[in-house]
């Protein structure tokens, strides 16, 4: 019968209990409940219950982790939860700081701040980072504030929160934010570049049609009214092909289907696509073949970006230039080189060519007009391919846009 709890005993549980229920039918504010349990926590302490009170009704029933420290930071005093969130018993606990159970930094930042509440009495609130068994962090809130009692022993009252979901969810928001200010700033771009620069090459075509039709008696006028045509409506081509790839790509309904293939394949086909357009400025376009490369990969999708980066690089090379394709192994990658020597730019530049809400665009050195949209539908589709694209410039000293990507597993 020693066992069994004294009428007193049951009376305060009874008594305890009618209390935590009226505070849940209020719904009290959780600092205000804070404070309930740090004072009914001292009362125990001052009474020297250390050995029964965890069962307290209210004290366990807190989904807080609540804890009561010593003057060395030494636990006297856990909750169910607290014992919870350690993933430790209650017997491996108490008596001690439990600062052999988190990293060095986080057992700095717990004892010195128990340190100063201890010493200045001044609650303290913190967030910060608790690792916990099995290497999982947590991010947690804690309140900790003195009580002194009626001997002049020193305790440490504190609650800790678990608020990682809360952070989490903070920093989702903040990523979605982002993302939709992204997604504005490519509306925008957009809707500038089907405005701008789709409409004033049709425009031109239909003007220079105009002066075709009405000078239709003069051959040699009509030859050249017929090459801006043809210019025109090539530039306009690879525009709107451009436009419909990054639209597809931002739509998530481009799939990757590798293939293995000769990278040689590839370039040469792209020589011969683009040469035309480098003679109508006398630019010697060449692929300088040093081995024979195989690549597992999408062969469409490494057309597209090598097409726009050539096309790029002969806008931006003066007359008389020239634009060099290499590709070198490094290890189980290959490295693929566009290089001229035209007009390079500054490192200013080259920080905003693959975002599409910084790109500037800039006219050719025979004022060709472009939208920018090469580039950034390269950066993408590169990285579609596991791979990574970067640009190396000068000013006046011309630039190199390189591609590094995996072999693949079928080459």
């Amino acid at each position: 019968m020693a066992d069994q709890p004294t009428r007193q005993e049951l009376e305060e549980q009874i008594a305890d209990l009618k209390r935590q229920n009226e505070l849940l039918r209020l719904k009290v504010p959780s600092d205000y409940v804070d404070d309930l349990l740090q004072k009914e926590t001292v009362s125990r302490i001052e009474r020297g219950e250390h050995g029964e009170q965890h069962n307290h009704a209210i004290f366990n029933n807190m989904g807080d982790s609540v804890f009561v420290k010593d003057d060395q930071s030494r636990l006297v005093l856990v909750n169910d939860a607290f014992c919870k969130m350690f993933q430790l018993p209650r017997e491996e606990i108490l008596g001690k700081t439990l600062a052999e159970h988190v990293s060095d930094d986080e057992r700095e930042k717990f004892l010195s701040i128990d340190k100063q509440v201890l010493s200045d009495g001044v609650e303290n609130i913190s967030e910060e980072t608790l690792t916990i068994g099995g290497g999982k962090t947590k991010v947690i809130s804690t309140r900790k504030s003195l009580f002194i009692d009626l001997k002049g022993d020193k305790y440490l009252v504190g609650v800790i929160r678990d608020i990682t979901e809360k952070k989490e969810a903070e920093e989702a928001l903040k990523e979605s934010e982002s993302r939709l200010k992204e997604l504005n700033a490519t509306k925008d771009r957009l809707f500038s570049i089907i405005a701008h620069d789709l409409r004033s090459p049709f425009s031109n075509i239909v003007g220079v049609s105009e002066l075709l039709y009405l000078n239709a008696n003069n051959p040699s006028q009509n030859k050249k009214y017929i090459d801006i045509i043809n210019i025109a409506a090539k530039n306009t081509l690879v525009l709107l092909e451009n436009l419909l790839d990054w639209s597809e790509a931002q739509s998530g309904n481009i799939q990757v289907r590798p293939e293995k293939f000769r990278l040689s394949e590839v370039i040469k086909g792209i020589v011969g696509l683009k040469k035309p357009l480098a003679r109508t400025k006398n630019i010697a376009l060449e692929y300088v073949f040093e081995q024979e490369i195989e690549i597992f990969s999408d062969m469409d999708i490494l057309n597209t970006v090598l097409r726009n980066l050539v096309s790029n690089a002969i806008k931006f090379t003066n007359t008389d230039g020239k634009v060099e394709i290499r590709a070198t192994l490094k290890e189980d990658q290959v490295e693929i080189t566009i290089a001229d020597n035209g007009v390079g730019m500054s490192e200013e530049t080259i920080q905003t060519l693959f975002n599409i809400s910084t790109n500037t665009t800039l006219p050719g050195t025979a004022n060709e007009r472009g939208s920018g949209l090469g580039l950034v539908l390269c950066k993408e589709f590169v990285e579609k391919l596991n791979g990574r694209i970067w640009a190396e410039s000068e000013v006046g000293k011309g630039s190199e846009f390189k591609v590094l990507l995996p072999l693949g597993d079928g080459a």
